[in-house]
């Protein structure tokens, strides 16, 4: 068909042509929701779990850490506010639901905005808290070969990736998988690079599961699972950190105290509660510590190692468990830091839990730590105000939804009353100013395509694209493989030349969004948008799988990430009919009039096919929002 062979160049000169005129905003107060409304999909209708996608997520039925996760209604239909509590309109419109659910989520499918309007958002979140946890280590190690001498599996190896696809796009618990991957680009650790972490994949999958379990815990106990796991001790190098000896001059290894306050608790300067620098009398910022700081606190994370008690057991194993301590490899000197000293004989597991606890209450830690969930979350600079209602949540453990119900224990540091206050704040929930917003990282611009257009049988592993999309010619961006501890991007990141840069506003995902990397996420969403997975030879990955044993079914590969475009056809014939029902999916309403009129004007022009009708317009239409500044700027 010619038509199916030359739309993706059309497609792509297009989009080229159409980005240079696109607006950034606007018409934001639009109700376009007759579309979705009456185009039903073949999604569960539930509103308190996510069923919106069928997977094969691996769950953790024990679900052990709900206990932080808030109190209240649990009712899963979440069908209307508690009993005797104020109104939640957070969903009252069908718009509002857009947008929520893709700042707190992987993505808004066309079932959660129709089901979810009218309902309580404060009922939606609490629900989200007990539902169990999708887990990536089940999956990791049930593809590991029979015999562990087995050669290399790249099968194994990448199950850390396609976990994560199947959970981010299919998992029920789509709450905790979005606050965990938001901590996970705080608290770093990746496999890019290969070695260690990447052919031992059971280290970081037990990562990734450490942080989803207790994405709605506390952070102090999130710092301490992270100190003693060998995938980070591993990634900065402090496992097996020996004490320093002064005859052979060496020093107890710096990489792990020198991040654990620059990257994930305190920074380099002292902040206000609002997250603003504090300045001295001088008017310039304070630096918290220097290198003697760092030296002192090095020798509290001496004498780590991997877990011994069983010397059978297979090293994937104990990369899965928490490091034990060797006390003749600790330090015995005096630690002293951040104006705490740690008494010269003190343990390892003493010595660690004070540094934890001094650093955990430093004034740094909550506006520090608070201020980079809204960027992943809401809004690349949220205004001071904003920062400080969060800190406040943070520090006392306790928010009031918009129902009147509390979520938290009522302990400083707790995920679950910190993540709240950034989702029901009304700066996250009025309209974006020309200074809100932030721009979608490439997972989540993809997770979103899945999500909306409810993609079948989800087994990204007949999908060797999904396998690495860090390249910049591809997704430019991977789960859990940052080129280094410093994430994808810093949160203080301004594009140079850019207006936002002069209008002082940092950009962190533009850090990685050069030439490259623009029309790479153009050819990579064509090739997944127009349906070229279910195209694909697959002989080449049959043999693949053969090699290592594994089942190749080939039906289900040629299903694998088939989206459902049925409702888009029903209305196709109207193109501003389909363009608006992409605003509220995808946008939730926000797309300016002159990128809608110039959409509609481009798809006016793609003919119906003889074969294929109107596909080829939803391809270009769904292309064209997706590569638009109206979706790649999230408001």
């Amino acid at each position: 068909m010619t038509i199916k062979c030359t739309i993706q160049h059309y497609a792509f000169a297009l989009l080229i042509s159409l980005l240079v005129g696109c607006g950034g905003g606007g018409d934001s107060e639009q109700t376009n929701n007759s579309n979705i409304t009456n185009n039903n999909s073949n999604q569960n209708s539930n509103s308190g779990q996510d069923n919106s996608n069928n997977g094969n997520s691996q769950t953790d039925t024990d679900n052990s850490d709900q206990g932080d996760a808030g109190q209240g209604d649990t009712d899963q239909d979440n069908d209307s506010p508690d009993n005797g509590t104020q109104e939640d309109d957070t969903f009252a419109s069908m718009q509002n639901v857009s947008k929520f659910i893709q700042q707190a989520t992987f993505g808004a499918t066309p079932e959660q905005i129709r089901t979810l309007q009218g309902t309580s958002a404060s009922q939606w979140f609490k629900s989200q808290l007990e539902v169990p946890a999708s887990l990536v280590l089940p999956a990791v190690v049930a593809a590991a070969p029979d015999d562990p001498d087995d050669e290399f599996n790249l099968f194994h190896i990448e199950q850390t990736s396609l976990a994560f696809w199947r959970n981010s796009i299919a998992g029920q618990d789509q709450l905790r998988q979005r606050m965990a991957f938001a901590l996970s680009e705080l608290l770093v650790v990746s496999n890019a690079g290969g070695e260690v972490l990447t052919d031992i994949p059971e280290a970081v999958a037990a990562y990734q599961d450490l942080l989803i379990q207790n994405a709605f815990g506390n952070y102090r106990s999130v710092l301490e699972l992270v100190t003693y796991s060998p995938a980070m001790g591993h990634y900065l190098t402090y496992m097996g950190n020996e004490k320093g000896n002064e005859q052979t001059g060496r020093m107890p290894d710096e990489n792990y105290a020198r991040e654990l306050l620059q990257l994930f608790t305190l920074g380099v300067v002292a902040l206000n509660k609002d997250g603003t620098a504090a300045l001295n009398s001088e008017g310039l910022s304070v630096e918290l510590y220097d290198n003697t700081d760092i030296t002192g606190l090095a020798r509290v994370f001496t004498g780590l190692n991997l877990n011994e008690d069983d010397p059978e057991e297979l090293i994937n194993t104990r990369f899965t468990k928490p490091m034990q301590i060797f006390p003749e490899s600790h330090s015995e000197k005096e630690k002293t830091f951040l104006g705490l000293t740690i008494a010269s004989g003190t343990d390892a597991q003493s010595s660690i839990t004070q540094a934890i606890d001094h650093i955990f209450n430093h004034d740094n830690l909550a506006p520090f730590v608070s201020k980079q969930l809204i960027q992943r979350l809401v809004t690349s600079n949220p205004s001071p105000d904003y920062v400080s209602r969060v800190v406040a949540a943070f520090e006392s453990g306790k928010f009031v939804l918009p129902d009147g119900s509390s979520v938290g224990l009522d302990k400083r540091g707790d995920l679950t009353a910190t993540l709240a206050a950034i989702l029901f704040d009304s700066e996250a929930r009025q309209v974006a100013s020309n200074t809100g917003g932030k721009i979608r990282e490439p997972i989540l611009r993809f997770t979103h395509w899945a999500r909306a257009f409810n993609v079948q049988n989800i087994e990204p592993k007949y999908i060797p694209q999904l396998w690495e999309t860090g390249a910049t010619a591809d997704l430019g961006q991977h789960p859990y493989r940052s080129p280094s501890v410093f994430n994808y991007f810093r949160p203080g990141y301004k594009a140079p030349g850019s207006k936002s840069a002069e209008m002082g506003l940092v950009a962190p995902e533009l850090q990685i969004t050069n030439a490259s990397s623009i029309p790479g996420y153009i050819n990579f969403m064509t090739y997944f948008v127009m349906g070229q997975q279910q195209e694909a030879d697959l002989d080449e990955l049959k043999e693949e799988f053969d090699e290592i044993g594994v089942n190749f079914d080939l039906e289900k590969a040629l299903q694998s990430f088939k989206p459902d475009y049925g409702p888009l056809l029903q209305i196709a014939q109207v193109p501003a009919e389909l363009v608006s029902y992409l605003d509220l999916l995808l946008c939730a309403n926000q797309m300016s009039t002159q990128t809608k009129d110039n959409m509609v004007a481009a798809l006016s022009k793609v003919p119906n096919d003889d074969d294929d009708g109107y596909l080829p317009r939803v391809h270009l239409a769904i292309l064209m929002v997706m590569s638009s500044p109206d979706y790649i700027i999230q408001k």
